[in-house]
């Protein structure tokens, strides 16, 4: 971890920065204070936690947003369903079949246009392959989803372009970074550095190890019942908003007008 740290920081004060507005529509956590403590619930199995608990320090390293590293089950049921508990973020991997995507990240909106719980799925189907079965991916992908679920997009998604440097995970690259740079920090800065808010969308509360409402919500098995993939391999992620390169953003919207948006990353000639 002490390597990793000094890498990141060797980026942040020798190499030039990337100046392109890159939040993910302006959504991000309610919060009364200038500083918030933020939960996720860890439900990777061993083979994961090592990129999860780097991604997560990394993201703590900003100014805004201290992520809680929380034990959560590792059930099939629950890593299958990945369903995040009002106020926190849940990430998982599993096996989820043939969909196309390495991973997704899924935030929920209330009406006042603030984040009050996300998720990301790991899909260990096109990580137990060749091509993605490394450190570079697991940590790339690990780390791009859980900035997803603070409010940030990506800094570019042209594979074919010269990468964002420093590099960055929230860079599409065949060569993928492994850590957020500098810009990514100064764009939470950016985010959660106007007013405050009249109230908390976090919640730093006892964890449910297997929750009651949130995120995913399917339980079948994959290509079975809600995870049988319609039109672009949406599984109950609502209407596109359309893709760009790699990258693909879903909507649904609930009945009590709550949003829940999906951004997936497609594999690679998906």
């Amino acid at each position: 971890m002490n390597k990793h740290l000094t890498t990141l920081l060797a980026l942040l004060l020798t190499s030039p920065l990337s100046f392109a507005d890159h939040s993910w529509g302006n959504y991000h956590w309610a919060r009364t204070t200038s500083s918030f403590d933020l939960i996720v619930v860890n439900s990777t199995t061993d083979d994961w936690d090592g990129y999860v608990s780097a991604s997560i320090a990394d993201w703590s390293l900003s100014s805004k947003v201290n992520m809680i590293d929380v034990y959560g089950s590792t059930n099939n049921k629950t890593r299958r369903r990945c369903k995040s508990t009002s106020g926190q973020l849940r990430i998982c991997n599993l096996a989820y079949g043939s969909t196309g995507w390495l991973g997704i990240a899924g935030i929920s909106i209330d009406g006042q246009g603030h984040i009050v719980s996300g998720y990301t799925k790991l899909n260990d189907t096109y990580f137990s392959l060749s091509n993605y079965n490394n450190d570079e991916w697991k940590q790339s992908v690990t780390c791009q989803e859980l900035g997803h679920n603070l409010g940030l997009d990506h800094q570019d998604e042209d594979f074919n372009n010269a990468p964002v440097l420093p590099e960055t995970c929230m860079d599409y690259q065949a060569q993928p970074g492994p850590m957020p740079n500098a810009h990514d920090y100064e764009q939470l800065e950016s985010i959660y550095g106007h007013q405050t808010d009249s109230y908390d969308s976090y919640d730093t509360g006892a964890v449910d190890s297997e929750d009651t409402e949130g995120g995913g919500t399917c339980n079948s098995p994959p290509g079975k019942g809600c995870n049988k993939a319609g039109a672009n391999n949406a599984v109950g992620w609502g209407i596109s908003l359309g893709r760009r390169g790699n990258a693909e953003t879903f909507i649904r919207i609930d009945k009590d007008g709550i949003r829940h948006l999906t951004h997936v990353t497609w594999a690679i000639e998906h």
